[in-house]
């Protein structure tokens, strides 16, 4: 990786010139510094109908970083973690019934590779960083905060990218620009260009019913994300963006926050647009247009808030967003399912948040999602039948002497809104599915 040496040799640098201005010595800077830790137990158990195949994952991970202090405005940071698989299914093994592999266990570890039990562990960060004032630059390895790119840290480690990020904040305004080439995503161990990431997870079907083949045949440079963030008022904000991926799509979206007393609005509107040039067709189609729209009214109350949910993916074209770059930004997300690779939706959600003390988060989240056939494949990529979905969760964080852990309890079920289903792959993993996950966290 061409990056590590350039990273490391800008490091030792600013390391090497605050030891002679400012420490006695490299050993005294290097202490002022930060050091982090994490590990995650994670447990998963999915209950299929049957004759369905069921499953179960124990992945243990932990992790370690370090951050160096800031001089003149520098700073510089590196993390790495590992993963084990302590107690799992054979992912080796497909369904009997259906012959389609797992799909939510294998998450915890390496979906590259099913058979991979000992060799799963990556550097994660490794960045630079200079921040003065109004700019915040950063430029290596890096966890992404954006709106289509995103950790979706569901799993055992989260979704990295390497690339440039700017930041210009200036009283309440903001401007954000990004240029990303490369990817880790969750639930692979390895590092890839942006044009490798596609199709790392399942491909789904092309819109004219035949097997995407888009895996390995994508020409993209990288990804450019631009975006603008306005401040309205006291507590409303407005955002403007736009994500261009190189020689394949373009995806342009508004949202609106507006907040008042104790009650919030959110509008976004999504417009996907195919790029003319260097297109696989298997993955996007020339004339591609997809148009979504997603809203929440939310209410807050003395310890708890409720919110309503709708989106609408419009009859127009399939809504894209690549599941290896993390989770969709539509407000009627539940975890463990999602509508990309949909269009011609219509999806309601509401969810309670309760917090009785500073120590307990208790969650309930319900949703109803109509989709298109599952045997319509221009507006079906995965085969995916109309569902209703039901989330509850529950976390409590330690403090004192152990604060830094935490405990969550997360019971998913998805029910299909046929009775009957002739074909059982749009059943396996997909509806009429209890899924448990319980996870420990300790974080320092």
């Amino acid at each position: 990786m061409s990056i590590i040496p350039g990273l490391l040799f800008t490091f030792s640098l600013f390391a090497q010139q605050t030891e002679m201005k400012e420490t006695g010595s490299l050993a005294d800077f290097l202490k002022q510094g930060d050091f982090t830790g994490k590990a995650r137990f994670y447990f998963m158990h999915s209950n299929n109908q049957e004759p369905l195949s069921d499953y179960h994952g124990l992945g243990i991970g932990g992790g370690i970083g370090y951050k160096t202090p800031q001089y003149k405005g520098f700073s510089a940071g590196l993390s790495g973690y590992f993963i084990f698989n302590a107690y799992s299914s054979d992912f080796t093994q497909s369904d009997s019934v259906t012959q389609n592999p797992n799909r939510y266990e294998l998450g915890l570890f390496d979906v590259t590779d099913p058979s991979n039990k000992e060799n799963m562990y990556r550097l994660e960060e490794l960045w630079v960083n200079y921040q003065k004032k109004e700019f915040n630059l950063t430029y290596g390895q890096f966890k992404p905060d954006y709106l289509f790119v995103n950790p979706q840290d569901g799993r055992m480690s989260p979704t990295m990218v390497r690339g440039f990020n700017g930041v210009f904040d200036h009283k309440k305004t903001s401007f954000q620009l990004a240029w990303l080439n490369h990817i880790a995503p969750r639930s692979t161990v390895k590092w890839y260009s942006v044009e490798e990431t596609f199709g790392i997870y399942p491909t789904g079907r092309a819109t004219d019913g035949s097997a995407s083949s888009y895996l390995g045949n994508i020409e993209s440079s990288g990804i450019l994300i631009a975006e603008a963030n306005q401040k309205i008022g006291q507590n409303s904000y407005a955002k403007l963006g736009l994500m261009n991926v190189n020689k394949v799509y373009t995806t342009s979206y508004a949202q609106l926050d507006v907040k008042k007393d104790n009650w919030g609005l959110s509008g976004l509107a999504i417009y996907q647009k195919a790029n003319a040039e260097g297109l696989n067709s298997t993955y996007i189609d020339p004339d591609h247009q997809s148009l979504i729209f997603s809203g929440r009214l939310e209410k807050k109350l003395k310890k708890s808030k409720v919110n309503l949910n709708y989106t609408r993916i419009a009859d127009q074209g399939r809504f894209l967003m690549p599941r290896e770059w993390g989770r969709e930004p539509l407000f009627t997300f539940l975890p463990r399912e999602r509508n990309e690779g949909l269009a011609d939706v219509n999806a309601i959600s509401a969810n309670y948040i309760y917090k009785p003390n500073n120590n307990t988060i208790l969650h309930a989240g319900a949703g109803n999602y109509w989709l298109p056939d599952a045997d319509d494949a221009q507006r079906n990529k995965y085969a995916m039948p109309s569902y209703a979905q039901l989330n509850l969760d529950a976390e409590y964080n330690w403090d004192g002497w152990f604060e830094g852990g935490s405990l969550k309890l997360l019971y998913v079920y998805k029910k299909g809104q046929k009775d009957d289903y002739e074909n059982l792959k749009q059943v396996f993993n997909k509806v009429n599915v209890h899924l448990v996950n319980l996870i420990f966290n300790y974080t320092f």
